[in-house]
């Protein structure tokens, strides 16, 4: 019975022990698989990052022409636009040195002023159309610009209430009622200085009849208005202040980006000069192919 049981305990020993190596074979096989399997990750994760790669690099060079193409469209449309300002306003100035200096002053308000370079240089140009002197024009713009800077009003209507005015040589109903609903409180304004004028207070109910006879000269007009913005006034130098606003940064910003691009366009720049050969150049190449597309297509080709 010994024998026996000795013999059955070694079958059992020889059992355990060939189950235990099947199952370190299976766990080798698993481990196998399972590096066989990372393996095959990896591979197609370096496969993939290359391929990213190759696309990063194509949509990168997309881009880059892109980006291109958008700075040299922006270049020769603001250097165009600026090219036609500049000679819109040698032709209401007459003369070409004016024009020269007062785009270039329009040039250096514009990066400081809430309002743009194109803006001013047509506010320019429509205060230039009421025959005032060149040497006011500047000067002339600046104050109508912090006025109207300071009311959140057009320019464009103050400078047609003030070029009237200046036109028919005496303040007029129309024109008191355009600076009214502009927000200039001219009323009161010529009130204080008729009372000064006169050496006793002067009431609005006589500045109205005034107006109504025509009594009250441009001289006096531009007086109220100018010392408005004089040092102390309620508009002296609003653009500057209103610049220091974000909004008023962000417009300087752009008037300094489209100016910088306005040079690359100039027409006596190298750039300029380049540019506008190669829209030639383009223009003609164009006007070419239209002129054989038919002739081609006559004959067949």
């Amino acid at each position: 019975q010994a024998l026996l049981d000795e013999a059955d305990a070694e079958k059992k020993n020889a059992d355990a022990k060939k189950k235990t190596a099947a199952a370190a074979r299976e766990v080798n096989r698993v481990n196998d698989d399972m590096v066989n399997s990372f393996n095959k990750v990896l591979d197609r994760v370096t496969h993939n990052s290359r391929m990213l790669g190759q696309l990063q690099q194509q949509f990168s060079g997309f881009v880059c022409l892109y980006g291109v193409e958008r700075l040299l469209k922006n270049i020769i449309q603001i250097g165009g636009e600026f090219e036609v300002q500049h000679i819109a306003l040698q032709s209401i100035l007459g003369d070409v040195q004016q024009a020269n200096s007062m785009f270039e002053q329009m040039k250096e308000l514009a990066v400081v002023s809430p309002f743009n370079f194109r803006q001013l240089a047509a506010y320019s140009k429509q205060i230039a159309a009421f025959n005032i002197p060149y040497e006011e024009m500047y000067d002339t713009t600046k104050r109508l610009a912090d006025m109207a800077a300071g009311l959140g009003v057009d320019m464009g209507r103050l400078i047609l209430a003030y070029g009237q005015v200046r036109s028919a040589a005496v303040l007029r109903g129309q024109e008191l009622r355009q600076f009214t609903e502009a927000g200039i409180p001219m009323v009161q304004a010529l009130a204080n200085e008729f009372t000064k004028l006169n050496g006793r207070a002067v009431s609005t109910a006589e500045v109205f009849e005034l107006i109504s006879k025509r009594a009250v000269p441009f001289e006096m007009v531009k007086k109220v208005m100018w010392d408005m913005t004089n040092e102390g006034g309620r508009f002296f130098d609003m653009q500057f202040v209103l610049s220091d606003t974000l909004a008023g940064k962000w417009s300087n910003l752009q008037d300094a980006w489209e100016i910088m691009l306005s040079e690359f366009a100039k027409g006596e720049s190298l750039s300029g000069q380049f540019l506008k050969s190669m829209v030639t150049l383009m223009t003609k190449l164009t006007e070419t192919v239209n002129t054989l597309m038919p002739l081609l297509a006559g004959g067949g080709l």
